[in-house]
């Protein structure tokens, strides 16, 4: 089981190479990055390299060093991923070659529980191009080796992911090693492989690896031999009593006390335990094929979630987008029919209008009120003025026309208006009824996430039952070799008892035939076996 996941920094947590970054301060990043690579690629030893890099970096200031490390970023899920780590119980570990400038910060952001990296020496506020630290002389996996006995784990208890050569027996040595947009060297030698810029695919690979410890199957007992073949076995066989095996009650199991019984007994015991097994193996293999069908199922659905919201928010921006559009051709109309307006009031339509309206409020006054002669004679030469005055009053012909023209965009951005408006309002429900559909989908993943929580938990249980009957034939087992071990001693005891019996007879044949007692074939082997003769 996972207990510790390690990071390379530079590539991997970062999206740089730190001494690249510090190189540019100086303009020297071309020259640096040829050693970095060579590095990388496994061409140079990495102590060589990174003496010649940092010596080229002497005289830099740390002010200017600080300035450019804070504009480093971090790479896409670095923080969500290292903090879902620490939730589910991992330690975080940064081992790199980089430098102290930036590991440092960097392990304050994920909140890591370890960091080992290199320190560059300054003088006078100056890099004196010279530097130290653990990642010099050791390679990483030494420094993870004495990290893992600190805290008292094995490497088979780690995760590391790296990009290069420098990250080549870390991950080779660990349980999972894991190779971040890598170079071929590493690729080759890697468990995974993340070829995209998200540290989140870790996550993932966790998670597998967690399933895949849970559902493990506990290697079997290496299998006793079931028939007794020696003649000395057979005679034993014949020789048990033969007693009933104490069976498990089916409401209530009763502890068995194989130290009472003998190697037939546990045979048979151990028979039935492994058929038990059989039984209990093939319900659990089950078990998971329903919880993997369940998780492939839960997947499709949150796939089907994760596309449904995507053409639900693409609905939505092309919405915007047409609103816009239509807010655009809003502006346009506004402005022409403001124009217009200008335009109408300049061209005399305005003052002819009003003198149209004076005619007409003379002529009902005349018509509708009686008047002395004098007031009417007023009345009929002020609308015979007013005539005079609106007939030498002429429209500007360009202004018309400038009018009319107006008119016509103005009647064109309203014609967009609508027919834009129209369309927004069609994607709009689109859009709804996309969204109304995630609702649907997401508890039916929700539903589907619970059956496959509820199967995986039985399987586990049920797993759990399979390591306790392997359990319980491996103590059969023990019985069974201590059993065959005093068969065989009272084996030799009793032969010890034969041949002493068989040499008092051969004395005793011998003295008869010291007195001239004839003797038969038997009897001269069995003096020539004691070397009697």
């Amino acid at each position: 089981m996972i207990k510790l996941v390690v990071f390379d920094l530079d590539n991997v947590l970062i999206d740089t190479e730190t001494i690249d970054e510090i190189a540019k301060i100086k303009g020297i990043e071309e020259e640096i990055s040829d050693i970095t690579l060579q590095a990388m690629q496994g061409k140079i030893p990495f102590e060589t390299s990174i003496r010649q890099r940092v010596k080229k970096l002497e005289g830099i200031s740390t002010s200017d060093i600080d300035e450019a490390m804070d504009k480093i970023s971090l790479n896409p899920g670095a923080v969500e991923t290292a903090t879902e780590l620490k939730k589910q119980g991992y330690k975080i570990a940064i081992i790199t070659g980089s430098f102290d400038v930036i590991a440092l910060k960097v392990k304050e952001l994920i909140n890591a529980d370890y960091a080992f990296y290199n320190t560059l020496e300054v003088d006078d506020g100056k890099l004196t191009g010279e530097v130290s630290g653990p990642l010099i002389t050791q390679n990483k996996v030494d420094v993870l080796r004495q990290l893992v006995d600190e805290i008292g784990i094995t490497l088979d208890e780690c995760a590391t992911i790296g990009d290069g050569a420098n990250d080549l027996e870390m991950i080779k040595n660990a349980k999972i090693g894991i190779a971040y947009n890598a170079k071929p060297i590493l690729k080759e030698n890697a468990d995974v492989q993340i070829n995209e810029k998200d540290l989140r695919k870790v996550l993932d690979i966790m998670a597998d690896e967690e399933k895949i410890t849970k559902e493990e199957v506990v290697e079997e007992t290496t299998q006793e031999p079931e028939t007794i073949t020696t003649e000395e076995e057979v005679k034993e066989t014949e020789e048990v009593n033969e007693e009933e095996v104490v069976e498990n009650d089916e409401t209530e199991e009763e502890t068995i006390d194989y130290s009472i019984l003998n190697f037939q007994q546990l045979l048979q015991c151990k028979r039935t335990l492994e058929s038990e097994l059989t039984d209990l193996k093939n319900v659990r293999d089950k078990m998971n094929e329903e919880t993997k069908a369940f998780r492939k199922e839960r997947d499709e659905l949150n796939q089907k979630l994760k596309d449904t919201l995507k053409i639900a928010l693409d609905k939505r921006n092309t919405r915007d987008e047409i609103n816009k559009e239509v807010h655009e051709n809003k502006e346009l109309r506004n402005q022409c029919n403001e124009e217009l307006k200008k335009v109408e009031w300049n061209s005399g339509k305005k003052e002819i209008s009003n003198i149209q309206a004076e005619i007409n409020k003379i002529d009902k006054t005349i018509q509708t009120k009686v008047l002395d002669i004098r007031k009417e004679n007023e009345l009929v030469k002020r609308v015979s003025d007013l005539t005079k005055q609106l007939k030498k009053i002429q429209s500007d012909e360009e202004e018309e026309k400038t009018a009319t023209q107006l008119k016509e965009k103005s009647e064109l951005y309203h014609q967009k208006v609508v027919e834009l408006s129209d369309k927004a309002q069609a994607v709009h429900e689109e859009m709804i009824e996309y969204f109304n559909k995630i609702d649907g989908i997401r508890e039916e993943a929700d539903g589907k996430h619970q059956d496959f929580i509820n199967s995986r938990n039985a399987a586990t249980a049920k797993h759990e039952e399979v390591k306790a009957k392997l359990s319980e034939i491996r103590k059969v087992n023990k019985f069974m070799d201590q059993a065959k071990s005093q068969s065989r001693g009272r084996k030799s005891e009793d032969k010890a008892d034969n041949d002493l019996k068989e040499k008092e007879e051969a004395e005793e044949i011998f003295q008869k035939f010291k007195d001239g007692k004839k003797l038969t074939t038997d009897e001269f082997l069995l003096l020539q076996k004691y070397d009697i003769m």
